[in-house]
């Protein structure tokens, strides 16, 4: 094949289909997987690499995310629990951690002016200081308030370390009824 003159294009050859303003042939088409080679969760007749919807965890719609507002990013929350003089344990709490009954979880439900407590692991967090600024919104985080919310956690998130981000927020130790009654009899005795 000639070269053309200086200044001229190329004509295509009759019949080749291609144009000048085609794109040239694709090197992707080179690595499409064989057919007999595709996975079985794969579309037959799909040419595309891309994973199927079978694949794919579908995303949360847009209506039930969580919206934080300016101020209650992590980083707010970090910013927040480095600052000691901030009280996130509770206003009427003594300075040392405290036992805590089931009974006494259970009042602390958030309602009727209520802090909002909850247990992990034997550890008693009070979460109304975090609510505002809970990923997955106030009611989300509520769904454990006034009981242990160890097996609500570990279905959501388990990857998260809850001490870390609560820590500034622990009120005591989770304790039986029958233990708190016992101490207070010895308290007695002294």
């Amino acid at each position: 094949m000639l070269a053309p003159p200086p200044g001229r294009l190329p004509r295509p050859r009759p019949g080749s289909g291609a144009s000048l303003l085609s794109p040239p042939p694709s090197t992707a088409s080179t690595l499409r997987v064989p057919p007999g080679m595709r996975p079985a969760t794969t579309n037959s007749n799909s040419n595309s690499l891309s994973p199927n919807s079978v694949t794919l965890k579908p995303a949360k719609k847009a209506s039930q995310r969580a919206v934080l507002e300016p101020g209650f990013s992590p980083l707010d929350w970090a910013a927040l629990t480095s600052n000691p003089n901030h009280k996130l344990r509770g206003a009427n709490l003594p300075g040392t951690l405290i036992k805590v009954t089931p009974s006494m979880l259970k009042a602390q439900n958030g309602r009727k002016g209520t802090d909002a407590w909850t247990s992990y692991q034997g550890k008693v967090y009070n979460i109304s200081p975090y609510l505002p600024f809970h990923p997955g919104g106030k009611g989300e985080l509520l769904r454990g308030a006034g009981k242990d919310s160890g097996k609500l956690f570990l279905e959501i998130h388990p990857w998260v370390n809850w001490d870390a981000i609560l820590g500034e927020c622990l009120v005591g130790i989770l304790v039986s009824e029958n233990e708190a009654v016992e101490e207070n009899r010895l308290d007695a005795m002294d």
